[in-house]
């Protein structure tokens, strides 16, 4: 497969710039002071013997579906008094409508500081405040989540919450309009950072800007955006058949069991089953990318194209060939390009995969506008 190439000029505080001069030698060690050297005595790595490792035992997990479909897993736990879960939902950004992305994220926030029918999104953080809670909603990527923490001696008035905020979020009007705001505002900010600009820009390369592994939000999108739509988009996928509630803690699982079965029993709403997240159509478009910024001095640049998936039978063998190649400051590219060849500042490499669709296979680093095309060639003979 080809590479793709994204350069950004940046400039990178440091203590010593790549190229530049070298550091002060460090001082002899005062009379009494502590101090580390390596013991050239030391055995190899390489006669350390180990044993099997010891035998994995998975804790049981009780599990039972309501007759609504929601399943549900309850795990018992009782080295503290505490009891957390959550609900995963079958949706995410990935089923945002093309001239509106950015709606599920807006639902996710807007479903929790939008409050409920019987109370605001303040009346809830004061209650729940009080008793040292929390129920917080959000929508990723391929997921969204609602969950909830609580002291053992409060479980039922924050499952209640808990309940109420899945079951009927109101979506108030004056929360969304916060929440567009506060969007617009990061739409604002985000090219103040070259690294910002280069991580998204490269995926949106590789990825292509005409499927939503690649969109980006601009702010057309969000003025389109109203309440019906959040309404909408959480009716479609926030249905009992298309979760799964997990809850673990100090809790009895009978007891538990109860309690869940009367608060989500009655809850009946049906919907037809979601469809497949949209697959990657991104096609090789090996070439040099430019993204210009005129008040930095230096240069952050990736290279890389499509990963895998986390199923793929080789992914433990290029975990750890990703691992070698730039895992950390032992590997080829650290050595090499940094600290061998002193090109640049940071440097380093990831395979990335994930569970249903390609990641991002990308080395990336930051160097000298002068040092540009010579860490580039660097890190490619790696």
């Amino acid at each position: 497969m080809k590479l793709a190439f994204l350069m950004v000029s940046v400039a990178v505080a440091c203590l010593a710039q790549p190229g530049g001069p070298a550091p002060a030698a460090p001082k002899a060690p005062a009379k009494g002071q502590i101090t580390s050297r390596v013991d050239a005595t030391a055995p190899s790595y390489k006669t350390l013997k180990f044993g099997p490792p010891p035998e994995l035992k998975l804790p049981e997990i009780p599990s039972f579906t309501l007759p609504n479909g929601m399943k549900v897993f309850l795990l018992e736990n009782h080295e503290l008094p505490l009891i957390n879960g959550f609900v995963l939902v079958r949706t995410g950004n990935l089923f945002d409508p093309k001239d509106k992305i950015g709606l599920a994220e807006l639902t996710g926030t807007v479903m929790r500081s939008g409050g409920t029918k019987s109370k605001t999104g303040e009346q809830l953080d004061e209650q729940l405040e009080n008793i040292a809670a929390s129920v917080e909603t959000g929508i990723g990527e391929t997921s969204g989540r609602v969950g909830f923490s609580a002291l053992k001696e409060n479980v039922d008035e924050v499952l209640a919450v808990f309940q109420d905020v899945l079951t009927n979020p109101e979506f108030r009007e004056n929360k969304l309009e916060l929440a567009k705001s506060q969007v617009r505002s990061g739409i604002s900010r985000r090219n103040d950072e070259a690294s910002d600009i280069l991580s998204r820009s490269f995926a949106e390369i590789v990825y292509g800007r005409d499927n939503p592994y690649g969109w980006r939000m601009e702010y057309e999108h969000i003025d389109r955006i109203q309440r019906e739509d959040l309404v909408g988009f959480y009716r479609r996928y926030f249905f009992p058949a298309n979760m799964i509630l997990a809850v673990q803690g100090d809790f009895s699982t009978a007891d538990m069991r109860a309690s869940i079965e009367k608060l989500f029993g009655g809850w009946n709403y049906k919907q037809e089953a979601v469809p497949a997240f949209p697959a990657v159509s991104a096609k090789a478009a090996p070439g040099v990318y430019l993204a210009p910024k005129q008040d930095v001095t230096q240069t952050s640049f990736a290279l890389g194209h499509l990963g895998g998936v986390l199923k793929d039978p080789n992914y433990a063998a290029l975990s750890v060939m990703s691992d070698i190649l730039g895992g950390g400051f032992s590997s080829r590219l650290f050595r090499q390009v940094r600290t061998r060849l002193g090109l640049a500042y940071s440097v380093g490499g990831d395979y990335g995969a994930n569970y249903g669709h390609p990641g991002l296979f990308q080395i990336s680093g930051s160097t000298k506008s002068a040092s540009t095309v010579d860490s580039i060639q660097a890190a490619l003979a790696e």
